[in-house]
């Protein structure tokens, strides 16, 4: 099969769901001080690559991120970026050497702000499903509390959905209170991490015949066609 690069199926201008692991599996975020440096780089440079950060969850070896890019390279470079000084202190703070974040992370491209929603609501319940916590709201590391209760937080950008969940704070909140209890309750899973596409069914399979149709021309050695517009 041909090399599969990001550039393959994320684009100027789309949303986004970021995922990535520390090496090995590694508990390299598990302290307060390493989650609160990646937060604090993700603050320091998503302005100048262009990076809006909708929701964010970050586990003890892992974490997740949703928003919005401006240019496909950019948003490549950001991470480039933050990753590498982040990997730089840890090592640094822990007297260590080696890698500290996976090579290459997961990103799933979204059908639209409706499906982004969605995963935002399933990513909020992580630490609730591994038993980190009892309630969402007693993560300090997630989005959470700042859609379902106000609770300020300079990372996040809302998200547009968000805003059009009703006319007020108060009842955006509400909804997204239920919202996210709803899929607690209905404790289904959610494929978010080991995909290239997260939509309703019809569109993720056409973005797949896409895909199979920009691999076959790599192999062929040639220029794919150009994505129709939609």
């Amino acid at each position: 099969m041909a090399y599969l690069t990001r550039s393959d199926f994320i684009f100027d201008d789309d949303s986004f769901h970021v995922t990535w692991q520390c090496h090995n599996q590694k508990w390299l975020l598990r302290w307060e001080w390493s989650k609160k440096l990646y937060y604090d780089l993700l603050l320091k440079y998503k302005e100048k690559y262009g990076v809006e950060i909708y929701s964010y969850n970050f586990m003890d070896n892992h974490l997740h991120l949703s928003g919005k890019l401006t240019i496909r390279e950019a948003f490549s470079n950001f991470f480039k970026v933050v990753n590498a000084q982040f990997a730089k202190r840890v090592n640094k703070r822990l007297k260590r050497k080696g890698q500290v974040v996976m090579d290459r992370f997961k990103s799933p491209r979204m059908k639209d702000d409706d499906h982004l929603l969605s995963v935002m609501a399933y990513i909020d319940l992580n630490q609730v499903r591994v038993g980190k916590v009892t309630s969402p709201e007693a993560n300090r590391w997630s989005s959470y509390n700042y859609y379902a209760y106000g609770t300020a937080d300079p990372l996040i950008t809302p998200a547009p959905t968000y805003l059009g969940l009703g006319s007020t704070d108060q009842m955006r909140q509400e909804v997204y209170r239920e919202m996210v209890q709803a899929i607690w309750d209905a404790d289904e899973e959610m494929n978010i991490s080991h995909t290239y596409f997260i939509g309703d069914p019809d569109w993720v399979s056409e973005q797949y015949r896409n895909l199979r149709e920009t691999l076959k021309a790599k192999r062929r050695k040639i220029p794919p066609p150009d994505e129709d517009e939609s």
